[in-house]
């Protein structure tokens, strides 16, 4: 009796692995450009921070942590190494790759909306906080500038989060073997 063989591009692993590898340098070219319609007071979505929280809360913390570092790194060639974003990425695959393990929590749009929502204001904190501590800016520049942008950002990257949720979900969804 013949074997039927499943050739679709869901279980074949290079083709997962070049989706994933385009969606990342999508979301980087997301980040240098400024579309006009995206952005809100000059701040656009914090699509590598979408992109994380998606990945993470499909995976366990280990996973969610090598993309938060990787993420990072990427981050500061393209914009700087002052402040650093691998901190604040690292601490928002910490508390994204746990969120899902309470049974109260379901896994849907609404719900990653509202962590991106948390989690980029998160993620906005610790940047102030090392701006803080690393530049000689006044302490009242940095923290009036941080209301202002860490709620915009919130805002606007979980507005946009649905749209990059749905294909995203179903490219990152892992494997029954890599669970």
């Amino acid at each position: 009796m013949l074997k039927r063989i499943d050739i679709s591009w869901k279980n074949n692993f290079w083709v997962r692995i070049f989706l994933i590898i385009f969606s990342l340098i999508i979301s980087c070219l997301f980040l240098l450009v400024r579309i006009p319609g995206l952005e809100l007071i000059g701040i656009t979505p914090n699509w590598l921070l979408i992109w994380l929280v998606v990945w993470s809360v499909k995976r366990n913390l280990w996973q969610s942590m090598v993309a938060a570092i990787c993420l990072g790194l990427i981050w500061d060639s393209l914009t700087g190494f002052l402040p650093s974003h691998i901190l604040g990425l690292m601490i928002v695959a910490l508390f994204t790759s746990n969120v899902y393990q309470d049974k109260y929590v379901k896994e849907d749009v609404i719900s990653v909306t509202l962590i991106v929502f948390g989690m980029a204001i998160i993620n906005e904190t610790i940047i102030a906080l090392q701006y803080s501590f690393q530049t000689q800016i006044p302490l009242i520049d940095i923290w009036l500038n941080y209301q202002k942008n860490s709620l915009t950002s919130a805002i606007i990257s979980s507005l946009w989060t649905p749209l990059i949720y749905y294909p995203l979900d179903y490219i990152l969804s892992p494997l029954p073997y890599e669970k």
